[in-house]
């Protein structure tokens, strides 16, 4: 009797327990434990608004080098891909008969000033008339300027170079003759660059003599070349609708060179900037979402606009206020309400990333883009 007795008391207090337990049970099973996120925070920065075009490089000043006379090549004295000076003689043409031809109008020269000077003498003894000093010194004047095409004649028999830069390919031999206006070979100058490239009308009012220029090309993709416009077309393509802009870039090295490809990136106005890191967003469809936590540890979803980036930061144009900190990781099945739990990982931002977190930094340059015709 005593077991069955405290059988049932047994029973009693697990079904009591049980009934205790029961109403609490199925929150217990609904709740989802916070989920891990990492902060990073949202900066204002600089940015600069910014074009993109493309262009063909071109030297400040490249000429082909052709002959002025016709003669026979006597001397080469450049070598093809060769470093020259201004003024440095490049190609020597046979002048004898140039030289000849210089000697008798310097000599007829000589006589005309002669009885030129005489002239003077006897009409001031008025032993001849003022005519005839006149006639010396129309012969004197004709001789003159015959002594100057043939010293003209003969300095055309020498190529030198007109500015300082480097020789293209040869084309010409030694003991070949030229006739006027034959190619003898290319000459670039190679310490700039220029580039001509489309920009849309609509950038119109922000372009400018003097705004910084960027350049790259395949070729170099570690390097970046640095220039600023230097002239701007008078008239709008009405084709295009795009306005031609000319820059001048500097060419450390003369590594870039006439013909190449490039892409040209133009920094037009300034302003400041709301930028977060670019992990944070996150997009569904057509709209862009970040993510905050609220002071009870819960996440809140913020639709946001975009605007420009570079180096890993993302312009927010609308939907923050303030600089709150903004979830990077973690986020992606993250729901607006949900429970979070923020741990600090220095590693959430990469290197590139944190480097724009110091006050040394330099400001971004660089914000949303349009890509222009190719020149």
């Amino acid at each position: 009797m005593t077991r069955i007795f405290a059988g049932l008391v047994l029973l009693a207090l697990v079904g009591a327990g049980l009934w205790w337990a029961w109403p609490s049970a199925p929150a217990a099973m609904g709740q989802r434990p916070p989920t891990v996120v990492n902060l990073a925070p949202s900066i204002e920065r600089p940015l600069y608004d910014r074009v993109e075009a493309v262009g063909t490089a071109r030297s400040a000043q490249a000429v082909v080098l052709l002959a002025e006379v016709p003669g026979r090549v006597s001397q080469i004295l450049f070598q093809q891909g060769q470093q020259v000076k201004k003024g440095q003689v490049l190609v020597s043409l046979d002048d004898r008969n140039a030289r000849a031809e210089l000697a008798r109008s310097e000599a007829e020269y000589q006589r005309a000033l002669d009885d030129y000077r005489r002239g003077q003498q006897l009409v001031e003894r008025r032993a001849i008339s003022q005519s005839e000093v006149d006639t010396f010194r129309t012969t004197l004047e004709a001789a003159r300027a015959s002594r100057d095409a043939a010293r003209a004649n003969l300095n055309d028999h020498t190529i030198k170079a007109p500015f300082a830069g480097v020789v293209g390919l040869r084309q010409v031999d030694s003991g070949a003759y030229l006739q006027t206006g034959d190619a003898i070979t290319t000459l670039d100058s190679q310490g700039q660059i220029d580039v001509d490239f489309q920009i849309p009308e609509r950038y119109l009012a922000k372009l400018a003599v003097g705004l910084t220029v960027q350049a790259s090309n395949e070729a170099f993709p570690d390097q970046s070349f640095e220039g600023v416009i230097s002239h701007l077309d008078s008239r709008v393509n009405a084709a295009s609708r795009s306005l031609t802009a000319r820059a001048r870039l500097d060419n450390p090295g003369g590594r870039l060179r006439s013909g190449q490809f490039l892409r040209i990136s133009v920094q037009l106005a300034e302003r400041q900037a709301l930028l977060v890191p670019e992990q944070a967003i996150i997009t569904q469809g057509a709209q862009s979402y970040v993510f905050t936590v609220s002071e009870d540890n819960t996440a809140r979803r913020h639709p946001v606009t975009l605007g420009g980036r570079r180096d890993g930061w993302v312009e927010i144009t609308s939907g923050l206020t303030g600089q709150p900190d903004i979830i990077v990781n973690g986020h992606s099945r993250l729901g607006s309400g949900q429970p979070v739990k923020v741990v600090d990982n220095p590693e959430a931002l990469l290197p590139g990333q944190r480097a724009l977190l110091e006050p040394r930094d330099a400001p971004l340059r660089e914000a949303g883009s349009d890509n222009g015709a190719a020149a």
